[in-house]
């Protein structure tokens, strides 16, 4: 830690694995705290395996970083940002230095990764510049890295549960992956995630974990749903280029649960007025989700999560779905085909 730096901690219980979360300052406390609310947990516990740590700094040369000469570019180039970012894309370098990940995001700030350690340490720029969601998108990359070493890995995709039934859609910007998403969580599914679901390695199967942040849409997406169009600004909320909501604002008790994921659904957005779902054998979902976004990671840790992503395939159906006009009716023909896998 920088000499002289204080910081305020805030304690996360995330499905058994603790965490602490230290930030230098109220600007980047706030983001991660209001997200996070429901899985706060004892200050007081002792023994937490995991730490982030946050620390605003206003040069470079205050980053307390020696690399060593085996360090290796691993990436260099631009990576998609997530959810309500004002910049859809980050410049980022991707290093790796013996048991260190490191993320320089050049002149927004650095993280460095000590997964033996579960430590993650950032540096951000700036005091009164950075901005909370470029803030959440370090921390949730930071808490994807340590959670990965756990067996715990992180999907672009959102995430229902349906009666105990864990439903999987992934997708970028733009697919219609949030679209597809509300049009079942109005319908009775649950909310587990929007855009980062947990997926746990146990054994020969895998489950699905809630991460519940507010969900995040464009003004496309407010359109086609009539309660997001007359939901005021006290719980339709202006981010930097889209807005979010509170699912509980608009859907009641709508809290999922941890599940077994049974099916995967990929939006395909096409003008008709019917939609419907296709097969996809289980080598074309695979093919399908590794083609989801994702950060460039070493080679062990890439051959891990391949691994845990084609036992999830294994273990759910796979469909693309072509939704059309008639989107807002669509769980009419999701919920029979899990009512049979329950039945299975």
């Amino acid at each position: 830690m920088i000499s002289g730096t204080s910081v305020v901690e805030y304690v996360l219980d995330l499905h058994g694995i603790h965490l602490r979360y230290e930030a230098s300052s109220p600007a980047l406390m706030g983001p991660i705290v209001s997200s996070l609310r429901r899985f706060r947990a004892d200050e007081g516990k002792s023994g937490i395996p995991l730490t982030i740590r946050f620390l605003q700094i206003a040069e470079r040369r205050e980053i307390p970083l020696n690399r060593s000469a085996e360090a290796r570019i691993l990436f260099s180039g631009i990576c998609p940002s997530r959810g309500n970012s004002l910049r859809s894309i980050w410049r980022c370098d991707i290093i790796q230095d013996g048991d260190r990940l490191v993320a320089d995001f050049l002149d927004q700030g650095l993280l460095v990764v000590d997964g033996e350690r579960g430590l993650v340490e950032g540096f951000l720029f700036g005091p009164d510049t950075t901005h909370e969601d470029f803030c959440e998108s370090l921390f949730h990359f930071a808490l994807t890295e340590l959670l990965k070493r756990r067996g715990v890995f992180c999907l672009h995709a959102a995430g229902l549960e349906y009666q105990g039934r864990g439903v999987i859609i992934p997708g970028g910007g733009g697919q219609g992956k949030t679209t597809l998403m509300l049009a079942l969580l109005r319908s009775g599914f649950r909310y587990l995630s929007d855009d980062c679901l947990l997926v746990r390695e146990r054994g020969a199967q895998m489950d699905l974990l809630p991460l519940p942040m507010p969900i995040d849409v464009t003004g496309r997406t407010v359109e086609v749903f009539p309660e997001l169009r007359g939901a005021g600004s006290g719980i339709l909320r202006q981010g930097s280029w889209k807005k979010s909501f509170d699912p509980h604002d608009l859907y009641g008790d709508c809290a999922g649960s941890p599940c077994r994921p049974v099916m995967m659904l990929f939006p395909h957005i096409v003008d008709l007025p019917h939609s419907c779902l296709e097969p996809l054998s289980k080598p074309g979902a695979l093919e399908a989700l590794m083609a989801q976004p994702r950060v460039a990671q070493e080679p062990e840790a890439a051959r891990r999560e391949f691994l845990a992503l084609s036992k999830l395939v294994q273990q759910v159906d796979s469909y693309r779905v072509h939704f059309g006009r008639d989107i807002l009716e669509f769980s009419s023909q999701v919920a029979p085909l899990l009512e049979l896998r329950k039945s299975a």
